[in-house]
């Protein structure tokens, strides 16, 4: 799916909920997820009041501007789940410490699933 960047009204919307305008132009950012130090790719849902959204095209924006590097989903673990959801998807910011906390995470859940 192509990524739809914010138009004026969403950008000016953004703005107003305090993200800076470079943030609000671009329409996504860097995230923590869930502040566990896994960083994740995502659109700012505040650029689009009135519309949907897509993380994964926004992670694809990313990449493709040379914004940040994202981790090919075939490479993340089946066994990478946080808050009881898979989360091999694409959109995972493509650094050593990332993959390092990807796979601490996936091995963790791979060994409770193993005890059962």
């Amino acid at each position: 799916m192509a990524y739809n960047y914010p138009t004026a009204e969403g950008i000016k919307f953004a703005m107003e909920q305090g993200w800076s305008k470079e943030q609000a132009e671009r329409g996504f950012e860097i995230f923590d997820f869930d502040g566990l130090g896994i960083y994740e790719i995502e659109a700012i849902g505040d650029c689009y009041p009135d519309s949907d959204y897509d993380d994964e095209a926004a992670a694809r924006e990313a990449e493709r501007i040379g914004y940040c590097k994202i981790i090919p989903a075939e490479e993340i673990p089946e066994t990478f789940i946080l808050n009881d959801y898979p989360r091999n998807y694409y959109g995972w910011v493509d650094t050593p410490e990332n993959r390092k906390k990807i796979k601490e995470n996936s091995d963790y859940y791979a060994k409770q699933e193993e005890s059962k």
